[in-house]
Order: structure tokens, then C-alpha cells, then sequence
């Protein structure tokens, strides 16, 4: 794996990167990969872990999996994962983990996520009280553009960013005639 900022193993990263009371920890560009946030989901030290920046650490579907199964992180409110190689796999474990019932920031931005990744964060109850939802630089495409639509439980958002999604005029049309999509103050479509 290459680590071009990090040479350290997560165990030495985690206690130096621990802040605000174990309730913050920033590991961005960090390079842990799936090994890493294996190591991280077992971690008793982040029972009170409330936000987790993972930004460009080369995570994909298994390591996302392994978080959202840890025992201990379990009350995390805001998850940055921008700039990996997450799919539609990996957002079906964040939409289906009790451990992200308290999220209310969810940033997947610049990964590989697709219509069917969308629909399962649309469908889900566990993220309904998420206000921040970044998608932009992702495949969801009109599919994933008529999920948002159609969502029932993603009416509390606050900022939605599905730029460069391929969504057609069709696409962006549903979203802004969608009551709970055309009220987002913070909404980005192209």
C-alpha cells in the first residue's frame, strides 16, 4: 500500500489522533485501507467516537462493512469517507447498521457509489436523521436521482450535493419536483 503522508500503523495513529474527549478523530490521508478500519472497528478507546474523517484512505466495501459491524463505534454523528472506493455495497452496510442511527453528516464524496447505494440510504431508517448527504462526483445517474425523489425518510436534509452524477435534465427535473428535495436551502445538481 502506498502511504505517501503516513508511515505509522493505525494502533500509533489512533491514541495521537484521538480529540475532544475520544469523541472526534481525523485520520485523512492516512492510507489505513480495509486492514486499518478493521483495526479501528475493534478499538474500545472509540466507544465515544462522534466523528470519523476517513477521507482518501483507499477503503473500500469490506473495510466499510467491518466498521459498521464494530461493537464499540456506535454513536457516531458525523463520517467523512470522501475520495475512496466505495460502492454500492459499502453504502448498503452504512444504510443497514444500527451503529449510524445517530448520524446526521454523511460525505461520500468522489467514490464509486450507483443508483442501487442510493436507494438503500433512501430506504433507510437509520439515516433518517441525516441533514448533510454529499454523493457529488459518484455514478448514480437518473435512477439514483429518482431514489433521492422518491426517498421518504431523507425529508430532513438541509445540503445534498449529487453534482457529476451523470444526471440528465429528466433527472435533475424529478429532483426539484420532489417536495422534500426542492426545500434542501443547500442543494447542488450540476
Amino acid at each position: 500500500m502506498n502511504k505517501p503522508f503516513n508511515d505509522e500503523p493505525v494502533e500509533a495513529l489512533i491514541p495521537k489522533l484521538l480529540k475532544n474527549d475520544g469523541r472526534e478523530l481525523d485520520l485523512r490521508l492516512k492510507y489505513i485501507g480495509d486492514e486499518g478500519l478493521k483495526i479501528l472497528a475493534n478499538t474500545k478507546e472509540l466507544e465515544n467516537l462522534e466523528e470519523l474523517n476517513l477521507e482518501r484512505n483507499e477503503i473500500t466495501d469490506e473495510g466499510i462493512q467491518s466498521l459498521m459491524e464494530s461493537p464499540f463505534i456506535k454513536k457516531l454523528r458525523v463520517l467523512h469517507l470522501e475520495r475512496n472506493s466505495i460502492g454500492d455495497e459499502g453504502v448498503k452496510a452504512i444504510a443497514q447498521a444500527s451503529n449510524c442511527s445517530n448520524l446526521v453528516i454523511l460525505n461520500l464524496w468522489k467514490n464509486q457509489v450507483g443508483a442501487e447505494g442510493v436507494k438503500e440510504i433512501g430506504d433507510s431508517l437509520y439515516l433518517a436523521n441525516l441533514n448533510t448527504l454529499d454523493l457529488a462526483q459518484n455514478q448514480i445517474g437518473d435512477e439514483g436521482a429518482k431514489a433521492l425523489a422518491e426517498s421518504m425518510i431523507l425529508t430532513g436534509l438541509q445540503y445534498l450535493d449529487v453534482f457529476g452524477n451523470g444526471i440528465t435534465e429528466e433527472g435533475q427535473k424529478l429532483l426539484k419536483e420532489a417536495e422534500h428535495i426542492a426545500k434542501i436551502p443547500n442543494l447542488t445538481l450540476a
